[in-house]
């Protein structure tokens, strides 16, 4: 089976959609991850804080 030029055009807009929506994604994620070590590591020094001034 043999596809026509249209069809092979067809499938590879199809995959860079797909590409781009994956980085999308992936970018995301990333700042997802970013955001949440940053909260943790702000939260974990106030917490330090906190205890070295007694309060």
């Amino acid at each position: 089976m043999s596809k026509t030029i249209t069809e092979l055009r067809a499938d590879f807009q199809h995959l860079r959609r797909w590409r781009k929506s994956v980085e999308q994604a992936q970018s995301y994620t990333f700042k997802a991850v970013i955001t949440v070590i940053a909260t943790g590591i702000v939260g974990a020094i106030w917490l330090g804080i906190k205890v070295v001034l007694g309060k």
